[in-house]
């Protein structure tokens, strides 16, 4: 059964919807269940699984870091500074 594009575009695209909540929050680390209550509260509703695939997928390509800190994972999106070159 088609559906309107209004409902097709609602759905939203998990990844765009971590890597946009973690983007826009550069200045903040969060934990997978932070991020899961987060991206619900958006209406994005994912497993915990789905997740942390997103997130590993996302570091490997370099748009997300993580580290552990007294024990939970953190998330962070990865804003590097890319060079400038010095003009006259």
């Amino acid at each position: 059964m088609p559906i309107s594009k209004a409902e097709f575009e609602s759905e939203g695209d998990p990844v765009a919807s971590v890597l946009d909540l973690l983007r826009t929050n550069s200045h903040l680390s969060f934990t997978a269940q932070e991020l899961l209550i987060e991206l619900a509260s958006l209406g994005m509703n994912l497993n915990e699984e789905e997740l942390r695939e997103i997130l590993n997928a996302l570091e490997r390509r370099g748009r997300v870091e993580s580290r552990t800190v007294r024990g939970l994972v953190y998330y962070i999106y990865a804003s590097k500074m890319g060079f400038r070159p010095y003009r006259e």
